[in-house]
């Protein structure tokens, strides 16, 4: 099932319309409730991207509109 999230959460006055809102797993909708990971509707084709939170060492993330599956 797909839970509906805010990307800017209502509490913090964030509409409840298409433009703010993406579709996610229970599991994907609890990381970014959280965790210090972030989604956000790409300016150019609406898509949803990913930033993963910065890992000491590690360069700046980047956002991720999608990635190979680990087995």
């Amino acid at each position: 099932m797909g839970h509906a999230h805010h990307i800017v959460h209502w509490a913090d006055h964030g509409e409840t319309s298409l433009e703010n809102l993406v579709l996610l797993c229970g599991h994907h909708h609890r990381t970014i409730h959280h965790t210090p990971w972030q989604v956000r509707l790409n300016p150019t084709d609406g898509k949803p991207e990913f930033l993963p939170p910065q890992r000491p060492g590690a360069p700046p993330p980047t956002w991720i509109r999608s990635r190979r599956r680990r087995e």
